[in-house]
């Protein structure tokens, strides 16, 4: 077979197709995202103010993922996914009618039950188009998918938002997620077949999180780095003098690196999973020192282009690292177990460096941040790679 027709037959494939759902998703939501703070700051938004912001949306998103992944193994995934993007169409298109801080805030809490199935269910969907030996490889093709649309989409929304307001991005955004529900109706819907589940105990599953307790404090204090990047950083980066424009570019120099790992997650993955998840928590604690101490587009780019790289290897690696230890009709389940977590670490970091900016300074926030890299090193080296039997 060769090349052209072997990528011919690759586009055909379901999953292939679902990618690029994902990417135009994904494009929408990483359009506006990340301007939420900036667009919350113009209606006065304190440092504490973005932080509630920020855990708004993450706390709803810690307890929908568990309800996500329950229902991921009981009904057709696909059809769930769609409903994940209507919810994301109307909590995006409901911005438009933001007219204080309190509104974001209500808005983005409701936000938190969109992305809470969004997220699980797509991403039980790619296990489930996977064989358990290719699910690091398929994540990491996944990741390129979203992360692609999470580099282009800053770009897009800096130059919108700058040139023409942030009603026309959210819009825009709205418009980009209406073509990704068309396109998952239309071409990965009718390919996708969800057959009759046998479920495995729940004491079983309950063992399991157990045994997975030191990767789930490092998911933990991920998160919680990651959500301080979402939520605080791009207000920080505005209040010294950093323009939307130039905070779009500076996400989308995050997202080139991240891309680029994702990409070959095919090559790390051969390596010791524990090396290179130690080895790139201590690039999320550098990243986050480099922040605190070199305020300036300069240091906030090399900075984000660390951390990118770090989120690269991070995400496909737990991610299939947790999810090969439970049962395979529990998919659902592990990928809902993932999500909750992270959405703890994301609602409690931003809220965390909400309280500490108000009672100290912002560079302390990411102080605080880098200290949670060093523990994701020392729970990383605490946690086990094999599945264990029972």
């Amino acid at each position: 077979m060769t090349k052209t027709s072997r990528g011919l037959l690759l586009l055909n494939q379901p999953r292939a197709r679902f990618y690029g759902t994902i990417f135009v998703s994904s494009l929408g939501l990483g359009a506006y995202t990340y301007f939420i703070p900036v667009f919350a700051q113009t209606f006065g938004a304190t440092f504490l103010d973005l932080g509630f912001i920020g855990s708004a949306t993450a706390v709803t998103y810690t307890v929908t993922p568990m309800l996500a992944g329950y229902l991921a193994d009981r009904v057709n995934r696909a059809w769930l996914f769609r409903g994940a993007l209507v919810f994301n169409i109307l909590a995006t298109i409901s911005l438009v009618f933001s007219k204080s801080v309190q509104d974001v805030l209500v808005l983005r809490l409701a936000a938190g039950f969109g992305l809470g199935f969004f997220w699980p269910v797509s991403e039980v969907l790619v296990a489930d188009l996977a064989t358990i030996d290719r699910r690091v490889t398929e994540m990491g093709w996944y990741s390129v998918a979203w992360g692609s649309g999470y580099l282009i989409g800053p770009s897009i929304g800096g130059f919108v938002a700058q040139r023409f307001g942030y009603v026309q991005l959210f819009v825009l955004s709205t418009i980009l997620l209406a073509v990704a529900l068309v396109s998952n109706l239309l071409s990965v819907l009718p390919g996708y077949r969800h057959g009759p589940k046998i479920l495995a105990g729940s004491s079983k599953i309950s063992s399991t999180v157990r045994s997975l307790l030191p990767w789930y404090m490092m998911l933990l204090c991920y998160a919680m780095v990651f959500g301080v990047v979402v939520a605080i950083f791009p207000g920080y980066a505005n209040s010294v003098g950093v323009s939307p424009e130039l905070i779009g570019l500076l996400f989308t120099l995050f997202g080139i690196t991240r891309v680029l790992v994702f990409a070959m997650s095919g090559r790390y993955s051969r390596f010791s999973e524990k090396k290179a998840l130690g080895l790139t928590s201590g690039f999320l604690a550098l990243g986050s020192l480099i922040i605190a101490t070199f305020p300036s587009f300069a240091g906030f780019s090399a900075a984000l282009i660390m951390m990118g790289g770090a989120i690269g290897v991070i995400f496909p690696t737990t991610i299939s690292l947790i999810s090969r230890h439970f049962p395979n009709d529990r998919t659902g389940a592990a990928i809902g177990s993932y999500e909750a977590t992270f959405g703890a670490g994301f609602a409690l970091g931003p809220l965390l460096a909400g309280t500490v900016a108000a009672l100290t300074d912002i560079s302390t926030t990411f102080l605080m941040t880098a200290f949670f890299g060093i523990m994701m090193v020392f729970f990383t080296y605490g946690g086990h790679t094999s599945v264990q039997s029972s």
